[in-house]
């Protein structure tokens, strides 16, 4: 379906479903190039006051003339909706003018919602010892930092992970250089982090693209230095009981 498509909407009082109290309820049909959705507008009418050909109550009383009023608000709101929708280039259909009109859209998943779902993770990761607090901090700062890019650069707190594409990725690489002023190794940490939730949202399908496809980031290579024998020693006194994982890899000094 076009996502410009031409849509009507029909008003129509239901005598095979009467109600108790002998009124009809009020459906609008929703017609998309030969699509038809229907919907129950929750209104009913006296059957002597319908007038199917103005798609309105002739009654002159209260209950007639709010109703007459809720069907143009209705009509209103549908024809929003639908200008929204092409303004937006999205798909139009019955259905999903419906889904709009009822507030039943699914909404999209959100890169720094999803970042911090991520990070939920790693904060588990952290108390079993798995990771060190510097790594699950520099996650954390990473969402801060999406947060604030994206405030600077498209004035929103947040965008749909579906619209990351791989000029924001170069562009949040360079406000990290830039603006944070990152090196090129803590810069690569950052956006490796960023890669690893886009992993995520491709594997539960949240997004079908990759928009890191064809982007490698090197660390740059430092000379490491051996550690002096106090620096050896600090490191063996070193209170590491609340990190399990780390004490396993100092391991114990030799006695003897």
């Amino acid at each position: 379906m076009l996502h410009d498509s031409y849509f009507t909407l029909s008003f129509i009082a239901r005598k095979s479903r009467a109600l108790r109290n002998g009124e009809y309820p009020i459906f609008v049909r929703i017609t998309v190039s030969g699509q038809v959705s229907e919907m129950n507008l929750g209104r009913g009418v006296a059957p002597e006051n319908w007038d199917q050909k103005r798609a309105m109550s002739k009654g002159r009383s209260r209950r007639d003339l709010e109703l007459n009023k809720y069907i143009e608000v209705v009509k209103a709101r549908f024809l929003e909706i639908h200008n929204i929708l092409v303004r937006e280039g999205k798909m139009v259909n019955p259905k999903i003018l419906r889904d709009h009109f009822l507030g039943t859209v699914e909404k999209p998943k959100m890169l720094c919602d999803v970042f911090r779902e991520t990070n939920e993770k790693r904060k588990e990761e952290l108390e079993r010892g798995d990771i060190v607090k510097a790594t699950y901090q520099r996650w954390v700062r990473c969402v801060d930092y999406l947060a604030e890019f994206f405030k600077l650069t498209q004035k929103v707190d947040d965008i749909p992970i579906k619209d990351v594409t791989s000029g924001i990725i170069d562009d949040f690489e360079h406000f990290l250089r830039m603006r944070k002023g990152c090196a090129n190794n803590a810069a690569v940490r950052y956006v490796r982090c960023v890669k690893n939730v886009m992993q995520y949202a491709l594997a539960h399908k949240w997004i079908d693209h990759d928009p890191f496809i064809g982007k490698k980031y090197q660390r740059t290579h430092t000379e490491r230095q051996y550690l002096t024998e106090t620096e050896l020693k600090a490191v063996m006194e070193l209170d590491l009981s609340d990190i399990p994982r780390l004490e396993v890899v100092r391991g114990k000094p030799r006695l003897g």
